[in-house]
């Protein structure tokens, strides 16, 4: 069809989000405000949009594989039960607390996208989780939920 169309989407997708994050507030650096993280992806969803744009209207060559209609295949029902995964995860996020329900999201990520040893995923669900809480929690001191259990 038309392979622009993708780009012009997710252009549209993010200035959307970004306007509602600039309502949220942005705050400051140091102090941000409840849509300060979400403007910021918005706005990199824009940029990779708008490159993806220029480089697809500048008639890049396409490899017979990129060619090729995307069609319901065999990977389109774990993209929706991720989707759905991830809908299940911001219902509980506040339930418990940051810390559990983001552990178990990427231990399930890791697991069910691409299948990887036990130890790698939650070593690397760990690791991502003292990045993101070192980070938000204790370099800009954004609080994240403490979930029941006190953590």
């Amino acid at each position: 069809m038309y392979p622009w169309m993708g780009s012009i989407f997710w252009i549209i997708i993010g200035i959307g989000a970004a306007i509602n994050a600039y309502q949220l507030g942005l705050g400051r650096l140091h102090q941000p405000g409840p849509g300060f993280i979400f403007f910021i992806a918005s706005s990199l969803l824009v940029i990779f949009g708008v490159i993806d744009l220029t480089v697809t209207l500048m008639g890049r060559a396409k490899t017979d594989k990129e060619k090729e209609p995307v069609q319901l295949g065999p990977r389109w029902p774990k993209v929706l039960f991720i989707l759905v995964v991830l809908s299940v995860y911001v219902y509980f996020f506040s339930i418990l607390g940051f810390l559990l329900s983001t552990f178990l999201l990427l231990v399930f990520l890791f697991k069910a996208v691409e299948p990887t040893k036990w130890w790698i995923a939650i070593v690397g669900s760990v690791i991502t989780i003292l990045i993101s809480y070192g980070i938000f929690e204790i370099w800009l001191m954004v609080p994240f939920p403490r979930g029941f259990l006190g953590f």
